[in-house]
């Protein structure tokens, strides 16, 4: 039913201005004590402060209220819109939400300044302010429940723990935090003291939350904590945030099991430790190093190559070894394999040279049972068996372009297919390869693709010849014939067979000294086998006969300088250090 559209009657002066003050504070306060009540609907508290509203006003036995709030209706038991009414506006964030009415139902007593007293017409505007802010508060409540409700939906998704605590109780954990601490139920911990918890890990969480003392902090604050367990170590991330929850100081803290990440960063930084350890005693010990592996050599040549295998060796980098056939190739090979963490898997190696391209994908990928004629059982290729190791090519200049396309899918991770097989197969390798000759070439050529040109050689050793590094004899002699297992009275080599060694120019490098050693041992003399070598044999028999021995040093010698000057026998005597006429008599008649 409308107001009287003729607005508000008069209001009058109170006869008893302290009843009545007596009376709109009892009503205020009634008013402000509803939203107390927890777990209440904004409905039940309209409802029941609009029956609160009559009992303040001089009649209160006629007098009735109405409150209109967003559609809603909410009145007083006797409730009538009568032409005795009073209005103000509930007004929220300066809108204008709703209207609180109070009407008499029926006529009051007359009175010369209307029927509605000045003090009346502060109180329901009063009464509007205040229900103002209980709509404000209940819908921020509202508000609130709800972000919660999110929240706590989406903290119960995530893998870390999360934990509400305010006045050092537990207001909300996830069923994450549950599992980490060996808590039954999430409601266990509903109110209970954070450093006394009643479940689970009572002694880890209350160490956990040590750090913030009794919860209040001002800045966030981050830990990584040790926790031990039936004798397993298990490490906790916990960061701390100070929030405000329902308007006063809380803290908000997430756990996260970091243990497998944890163990991952101590086995590398222990296997970091242990190579740099291996490193220190290698490098320090370098300059004075004879042998790495069964790679032997003083010389500063060597030492570089040293330095290179131990650089080599500490990454996954491809390597690609260079030098004159006999120079060791793959002992520089075997070296790199035995000092990198590859070590305890196979070393696989490969002669380019001696695979068909026809059955270069049965040699390298494998085959599976009844791919061909004989093929009785399924085989692993050279990748499979080198697995987690390293795979050797050597003479890799060796392999045809089409084979090089097949095997440069597999080294880029592409993986391979066996023989026979629809799956494709992976293998994690490394790859060193050897030549005796420069692959540029080839390149420039077409007989090497460029992509598998630089994807082979990442990091290049050059291996010098014997010839550079001849200091390295003495050594390399003394080595082959403790191996040769010579007897101890013939197991040194007399100082003009040495001279000889070191003179020759070992165009078969370490191999062909170890060859030369064995028949000198095997035979009794020093014997070269090399097509274009000059220094053919020397006779074990001479070692005890000094004139014999001179003569053949002196020819020797006489040879090697008429070979450097072209047969010049002016130049070579000068060489010699004699005169023409002393180097014709040494000479024999041709």
């Amino acid at each position: 039913m409308p107001v009287n559209p003729a607005g508000p009657l008069p209001v009058s002066t109170a006869p008893n201005a302290l009843t009545e003050r007596i009376k709109e504070l009892n009503c205020l306060y009634g008013i402000s004590n509803l939203f107390e009540n927890q777990d209440v609907s904004l409905s039940w508290i309209m409802q029941r402060a609009v029956e609160l509203i009559p009992a303040a006003w001089q009649y209160p036995e006629i007098a009735s209220a109405r409150i209109r709030l967003d559609g809603c209706e909410y009145v007083s038991g006797n409730f009538k819109a009568t032409r005795w009414h009073q209005n103000t506006q509930i007004i929220l964030n300066g809108a204008h939400v709703g209207d609180v009415d109070v009407c008499y139902v029926q006529k009051p007593p007359p009175c010369h300044d209307g029927p509605f007293l000045e003090e009346e017409d502060r109180l329901l505007r009063a009464i509007g302010e205040r229900l103002s802010k209980v709509l404000w508060l209940k819908r921020s409540e509202e508000a609130l429940k709800e972000s919660e409700s999110r929240y706590r939906v989406l903290t119960e998704q995530v893998a870390e723990g999360v934990a509400l605590v305010q006045d050092n109780h537990f207001c909300y954990v996830n069923p994450a935090f549950c599992r980490i601490f060996n808590i039954p139920s999430a409601e266990k911990m509903d109110d209970r003291p954070v450093h006394h918890p009643p479940a689970g890990e009572a002694g880890d969480m209350a160490r956990l939350f040590g750090s913030v003392g009794d919860g209040i902090i001002e800045t966030k604050v981050e830990q990584v904590h040790q926790i031990t367990r039936s004798d397993k170590t298990y490490w906790i991330q916990v960061c701390h945030s100070p929030i405000t929850f329902r308007g006063r100081a809380a803290l908000l803290s997430t756990f996260k099991d970091i243990t497998e990440i944890k163990e991952q960063q101590m086995a590398a930084q222990r296997m970091a430790d242990l190579l740099d350890s291996e490193n220190r005693v290698l490098r320090s010990s370098l300059k004075e190093r004879y042998r790495l592996g069964d790679i032997l050599g003083r010389s500063p040549a060597m030492q570089a190559v040293y330095e290179l295998i131990l650089k080599a060796a500490a990454t996954e980098a491809s390597v690609a070894i260079f030098g004159e056939s006999g120079s060791g190739k793959e002992l520089v090979a075997h070296a790199i394999h035995e000092h990198s963490h590859r070590n305890k898997e196979r070393f696989v190696a490969v002669n380019c040279g001696a695979i068909q391209e026809t059955l270069f994908e049965r040699e390298f990928f494998g085959h599976r049972k009844g791919s061909f004629s004989g093929a009785h059982a399924d085989s692993p290729g050279y990748l499979d068996m080198a697995d987690r190791g390293t795979l050797f090519l050597d003479e890799v200049g060796e392999l045809t372009v089409n084979m090089q396309a097949k095997l440069l899918r597999a080294i880029e991770g592409g993986g391979y297919r066996p023989v026979g097989s629809t799956e494709i197969s992976l293998a994690d390798f490394r790859i060193i390869s050897a030549s005796n000759t420069a692959l540029d070439d080839k390149v420039s050529s077409g007989r090497m693709r460029n992509d598998f040109f630089y994807r082979v050689q990442v990091i290049r050793i050059q291996l010098p010849p014997l010839r550079q590094r001849k200091q390295d004899i003495p050594l390399l002699v003394e080595h082959f014939l403790r191996k040769l297992k010579v007897p101890s009275d013939r197991g040194w080599v007399p100082g003009h067979i040495m001279d000889t060694l070191n003179g020759y120019h070992w165009p078969g490098n370490v191999r062909e000294l170890r060859n030369v050693l064995q028949r000198y041992v095997t035979l009794g003399h020093l014997e070269f086998l090399s097509p274009d070598s000059t220094m053919k044999s020397t006779p074990l028999a001479t070692e005890l006969n000094l004139r014999e021995a001179a003569q053949q040093l002196e020819q020797s010698l006489i040879s090697k300088a008429l070979r450097q000057t072209g047969g010049n026998r002016t130049r070579a005597a000068a060489l010699l250090g004699i005169s023409r006429r002393a180097l014709f008599r040494k000479t024999p008649p041709t």
